[in-house]
C-alpha cells in the first residue's frame, strides 16, 4: 500500500511546528507559516515522490536565526513519507512586514498585548502618579 501523495498543507503544517523564538519572547509563540516567514513554497511530483523547495525569510536583516530555521525545516521535511528532494533556502530580500503574519496570529498577538498591557501602566500614567505622590 502506498502512502497518500504529499500535499502543500502537509508541508505547511510541518513548517508551522518550527517556532520563531521572537514570537515566544512576545508571549505568543508562532510557527514559520503563521509568522509569514515562508516566502516561497513549491511542490513538484517526481517519480512517485514529491520534491519540495522552500524559501525562508527572517523578520529583520540582523536576525541570526535564519540558518537554524533552514536546518530545522530540512530535518523535518526530509523524513516525511513520500518526500523526494528537499531544497531549503534563505531569502536574501529582507522584505518581511508584520502584515505577512497570518490574520489569526495577528489577532492572537493583539489579544496577548492587550492582556499584557493590562498589567502595566503607560508611561504617561506612571509619570502622573509619580508627580501626584507626596
Amino acid at each position: 500500500m502506498t502512502a497518500a501523495p504529499l500535499t502543500e498543507q502537509d508541508v505547511r503544517s510541518v513548517l508551522n511546528t518550527i517556532i520563531d523564538p521572537c514570537s515566544r519572547v512576545a508571549g505568543a509563540p508562532a510557527g514559520l507559516i503563521d509568522m509569514g516567514l515562508i516566502r516561497r513554497l513549491s511542490l513538484v511530483p517526481s517519480a512517485g515522490r514529491t520534491d519540495v523547495h522552500v524559501v525562508i525569510g527572517v523578520t529583520e536583516y540582523a536576525c541570526l536565526i535564519g540558518p537554524a530555521f533552514a536546518t530545522e525545516a530540512y530535518k523535518k521535511l526530509a523524513v516525511l513519507p513520500g518526500i523526494g528532494e528537499v531544497l531549503v533556502e534563505l531569502d536574501g530580500e529582507f522584505d518581511w512586514d508584520p502584515d505577512d503574519m497570518s490574520p489569526e496570529y495577528r489577532r492572537r498577538l493583539a489579544r496577548r498585548h492587550q492582556r499584557g498591557n493590562a498589567y502595566f501602566l503607560s508611561l504617561r500614567e506612571l509619570t502622573r502618579r509619580t508627580a501626584d505622590a507626596p
